[in-house]
């Protein structure tokens, strides 16, 4: 999904974030909120949404400073690429596999 042409355009591969910038006088256009359906949107809102947002940075944040992450495939192999399935949340074929080591400081 990183590499993709249909969501990044033909230039995936440069990093020129000036690309969303896509609403009136080249300001941010937000996408709908009926796009990510994990916490839903309108009168079926998720009333923690908010909260779970605020929460889920600095938890992010330390896993990422205290543990190296690596995704793993078959037979130990590194740098797979999972494949989404597609339903009313997102999910990964198979789960996602990832070897984890306390990171060296």
């Amino acid at each position: 999904m990183g590499r993709m042409p249909s969501i990044w355009g033909a230039d995936y591969e440069k990093f020129r974030p000036d690309r969303w910038l896509t609403g009136p006088g080249g300001s941010f256009a937000p996408a709908s909120l009926y796009k990510y359906p994990v916490f839903q949107a309108g009168l079926r809102v998720c009333l923690g949404k908010e909260l779970a947002v605020i929460e889920m940075k600095p938890v992010s944040v330390a896993v990422v400073r205290a543990l190296d992450v690596e995704v793993v495939g078959e037979n130990g192999r590194s740098g797979w690429a999972p494949t989404f399935v597609p339903g009313l949340t997102a999910s990964i074929s198979g789960g996602l596999p990832v070897r984890i080591k306390r990171a060296l400081t």
